[in-house]
């Protein structure tokens, strides 16, 4: 189960379809809801106002019907009273006689069966009753005694109407009995199955309940129907308030008002079903689901289509990239029918083609580094095999003891194992000097006691550290370039010293001096003293050593005037090993 959740909430979501399918239904389902829920509000403000007046209207009419139903009673009081035979069962009942003589009680029987006729034509009338006050009573269908729920009361006067409670179905329509000399002698019930007259009422008016109650003992007096789901409060609704009140409830709107009955005032209360709000909650939830439906159905389709269309040629570039992957640097991509994936596959393209010349430039680095390393191997050769060459020289001028040559090979010697020894790239001030000395031995040579070489070294720069043969060039320069073709004696003079935080070495000769002191010596001026050199290194490659190895702060100077000498001065940082 875990493994199933996780990999739902990895995989679904990262594909192109899926998002689609999920950005189409919310940009689609919003407004559709923005729309319907405005919709719905509007209706539901407007049903309630026109559902509200009908409900009103509804509640006139049963008010109407009720209190017909209670003219109705008191026309079949009126038409009691003119019972033939009434006020002589009244005189006789006064003093006691209608039990005793025989036509009294044939008077009783015909006022029964007069009473009993009207109650075949009165579908809501029980029985009717005739009471005398003090004396006896008698009921058409009934006994008296069956309908005395509580203690009786008399009416007063001719005008004293009211109607009395008789149990949970039915109530007493109470009117005076009087005769001739209008004294009010007795009272006539009509018993009234109220429940039967409030089923009919509620069944015409289309109410789901229907209630009359007491405001002044707050009990309920009858009821019709069920109470509708919505009304969670139940009676304690009405009971609770006295006045008039017309509400709307979640499924049901409920009204109250007072209503006049003889001899005091009852509250009806009714409760109507919403069915505009209910019908109109139905269509909205149909249509919801209609259009949601809609919404899904075109948002399938359309992820699925939109996703064939951006899918398929992103596929293609990615096989393309699989067999870049092998090794195919010739799997181009070709244009496709997506602006935003060609310029993709565009870019892929140019990936592959600066990769192939990465490739072949890498191949051809390759190569020329083999080659230097074999040049290097036969360079390798020439040097050793001149030392070894050497070194034959020397031991045989030894032999045949002539010491110049021996010594002149010697500093050769020495020389080429500086240029050819694995010390590193620099050496001591002091070193340097010693090497200088050697070159100044081979030099000798040639020129004899026509050069000297002065020297004038600090000590504590003699220890500091100086690239190797940085000062060799220099004085070879001044011997061919300065001192060859010059008519005077030579002199090169060589000084160091420390100068705050700066080694400064100086070379200085009096030769014949440079036209272009900055510049590069142009052996071409002099081929034949080109060919004797050394080192065959100019003024400029000096000058690119020391900025490779220091930087750009530290520079070689060069001063010079014709017929005078040439001054070339270094200007380097001050370094020393460990043991100084």
């Amino acid at each position: 189960m875990q493994r199933l959740v996780s990999l739902f909430a990895a995989q679904p979501f990262k594909s192109f379809q899926v998002r689609m399918f999920l950005y189409l239904i919310i940009i689609g389902s919003v407004p559709v809801c923005i729309a319907l829920t405005f919709f719905y509000v509007q209706s539901a403000e407007r049903t309630e106002a026109e559902w509200k007046a009908a409900v009103s209207a509804k509640h006139d009419r049963v008010t109407r019907q009720l209190e017909k139903e209670m003219r109705e009673l008191e026309y079949v009081y009126r038409s009691l009273l003119e019972t033939p035979g009434l006020e002589l069962w009244l005189k006789s009942g006064k003093i006691g006689l209608e039990e005793e003589d025989a036509a009294m009680r044939r008077v009783k029987e015909s006022i029964v069966h007069s009473a009993s006729y009207r109650l075949e034509y009165r579908k809501h009338i029980i029985d009717f009753c005739f009471a005398i006050e003090g004396g006896s009573s008698f009921c058409a269908a009934g006994s008296p005694l069956d309908y005395e729920s509580r203690a009786s009361k008399m009416p007063v006067n001719r005008s004293d109407f009211f109607v009395r409670e008789e149990g949970r179905n039915r109530i007493s329509w109470v009117g005076p009995l009087y005769g001739s000399d209008y004294y009010v002698d007795g009272s006539i019930r009509i018993l009234a199955d109220m429940t039967r007259i409030l089923d009919e009422i509620r069944g015409d008016s289309g109410l789901s309940n229907l209630a009359l109650w007491d405001p002044d003992t707050g009990s309920v007096l009858f009821e019709s129907g069920t109470r509708q789901p919505g009304m969670e409060q139940g009676t304690s609704l009405f009971l609770s308030e006295k006045d008039a009140f017309l509400r709307a409830g979640p499924d049901v709107i409920v009204s109250q008002r007072p209503l006049s009955v003889p001899g005091q005032t009852w509250m009806s209360y009714v409760e109507v079903p919403n069915t505009d709000g209910m019908a109109l909650k139905s269509t909205m939830r149909n249509t919801v689901i209609v259009f949601f439906t809609i919404v899904l159905a075109v948002s399938i389709v359309s992820s699925v289509l939109f996703s064939a269309l951006f899918s398929r040629p992103l596929h293609s570039l990615r096989r393309l990239m699989k067999r870049a992957e092998s090794g195919d640097l010739k799997a181009y991509w070709t244009s496709g029918s997506v602006r935003e994936i060609d310029e993709l596959g565009n870019s892929y393209n140019q990936m592959l083609n600066r990769l192939e010349e990465t490739i072949k430039q890498a191949k051809l680095e390759e190569s020329l580094k083999k080659e230097a390393e074999i040049e290097a191997l036969q360079y390798q050769l020439n040097p050793h095999f001149l030392y070894n060459t050497l070194n034959t020289i020397k031991w045989v001028a030894k032999i045949h003891k002539t010491p110049q040559i021996s010594d002149a090979v010697s500093a050769l010697v020495r020389l080429l194992q500086a240029s050819l020894g694995k010390k590193g790239d620099f050496l001591t001030l002091k070193e340097e000097i010693a090497l200088l000395r050697d070159y100044m031995a081979i030099q000798s040579f040639r020129y004899g006691d026509l050069v000297k070489l002065n020297l004038d070294v600090d000590p504590l720069a003699s220890v500091c550290l100086v690239p190797k043969l940085m000062l060799q060039p220099l004085v070879e320069n001044a011997l061919i370039h300065g001192l060859a073709n010059s008519p005077r004696e030579g002199e090169i003079t060589i000084r160091a010293w420390l100068d705050r935080d700066m080694l400064l070495c100086q070379v200085q000769d009096n030769g014949i001096g440079i036209a272009e002191p900055d510049g590069v010596v142009n052996p071409q001026h002099n081929p034949a003293s080109s060919k004797e050199r050394m080192s065959g290194i100019g003024l400029r490659n000096i000058r690119e050593r020391i900025k490779l190895y220091y930087g750009p702060d530290y520079k070689m100077h060069v001063f010079s005037k014709l017929n005078v000498g040439t001054t070339v001065r270094l200007s380097l940082p001050i370094h020393r090993n460990e043991e100084s």
